[in-house]
């Protein structure tokens, strides 16, 4: 028996003294968060907000096995922040637009309410074409299929069924229960609120396809409300994605489990804290690559230095060689060697080991 078939199908419980404890350490995470970024400057703040947007984007479409290309959603996701953009990438066919805007509908506009037609919205950008994988899907609009709605996973004849969603009949009756839900105030916090939208939405599976990624924006948008600001600054989905076999199980054993979802919102919690702990290396990249560019802004490079200068402060992993200078700007050893010596009379580049061929380079971080 699935959750959705429990007689109080859907009186959400939860055991509040085990969860309140798991829910202090993220509240306090949380602050912890939100008072570094008090004290960043607004433009740093808006790098740090253009980082996560990214990372939630790419890492939303990767769960599911979707790999897209991060220059673009980087400019798209800049163009709406109203930050500097590269104007070529938009001009190409780009397939990022959809996901794109789903994430910052869900979050500039955290403030608005959820009904059926923003989520029909949502799916439409998702699925341009009416297709997913090559075949023709229902878009813009709950499943109406009388075919079962199955997750199944295995070759041809020996399918096993993880999860069977609800009757297409009764999903429109159980979004609006849920639409309610997450448009009036909630005594819960937040953070459990959206613990409780996610599995909700995801036990429904309203769509024909898309609906891991769109019960991920709504967890955006319930985050968003609970940092009463509509920037982001830590990813669920990139957390989501580095736990992705804990994800689905975690989700596949609490769709079969009682309504007391105590399990599934520890575990919520958890992945809340793990990702806003990462958000502490965001920050830092962005606050060092400022501090960098900041020290150096008057040097004067060619655009074979740039270029390699932008890969290192962008976390290239390993030192810079001439040869390997000479291989990524397409150069010869002897330009690559003369690029080289010019950074480190300028004090950008120091020389990590000395001698001959095995020498190498490192960017100056001593600022």
């Amino acid at each position: 028996m699935y959750i959705y078939q429990k007689k109080d199908w859907p009186k959400w419980k939860w055991d509040e003294s085990v969860v309140n404890t798991q829910l202090l350490k993220v509240v306090s995470k949380q602050a912890h968060l939100l008072g570094r970024l008090s004290v960043l400057g607004f433009d740093s703040k808006e790098k740090t907000a253009l980082e996560t947007g990214v990372l939630d984007v790419l890492k939303n479409s990767e769960i599911e096995g979707e790999k897209l290309v991060e220059s673009q959603v980087r400019s798209s996701i800049a163009k709406n922040l109203g930050l500097n953009y590269d104007e070529d990438e938009l001009l190409k066919v780009n397939e990022t637009e959809g996901a794109v805007n789903i994430f910052i509908d869900s979050t500039r506009n955290y403030k608005n309410p959820i009904d059926s037609e923003r989520l029909f919205d949502w799916h439409a950008a998702l699925f341009p074409t009416g297709r997913s994988v090559g075949r023709k899907i229902e878009v813009a609009g709950y499943r109406t299929s009388k075919e079962a709605m199955q997750i199944v996973s295995g070759a041809m004849g020996k399918e096993l069924v993880h999860y069977e969603a609800p009757p297409s009949k009764e999903v429109t009756k159980m979004m609006k229960e849920l639409i309610k839900y997450l448009n009036i105030k909630t005594s819960e916090h937040p953070f459990i609120k959206a613990a409780i939208a996610h599995l909700w939405f995801e036990v429904i599976h309203p769509f024909e396809d898309g609906n891991g990624r769109i019960g991920r924006a709504l967890v955006d948008k319930v985050l968003c409300e609970a940092d009463a600001s509509d920037l982001r600054f830590y990813s669920f989905s990139n957390t989501v994605l580095n736990n992705r076999k804990a994800y689905y199980q975690e989700l596949n054993k609490a769709s079969k489990g009682t309504l007391n979802i105590t399990e599934w919102i520890l575990w919520f919690l958890d992945i809340l804290y793990q990702s806003i702990e990462h958000s502490e290396s965001v920050i830092h990249s962005v606050d060092y690559k400022g501090r960098f560019w900041l020290k150096f802004s008057e040097a004067q490079l060619n655009e074979r230095q740039l270029k390699v200068i932008k890969k290192l402060v962008d976390g290239f992993e390993g030192n810079i060689t001439s040869s390997k200078w000479t291989r990524m700007c397409k150069c010869t050893k002897m330009t690559a060697t003369r690029d080289i010596n010019s950074l480190v009379q300028k004090s950008i580049l120091i020389k990590h080991q000395s001698g001959g061929r095995s020498t190498s380079y490192a960017l100056n971080n001593s600022f």
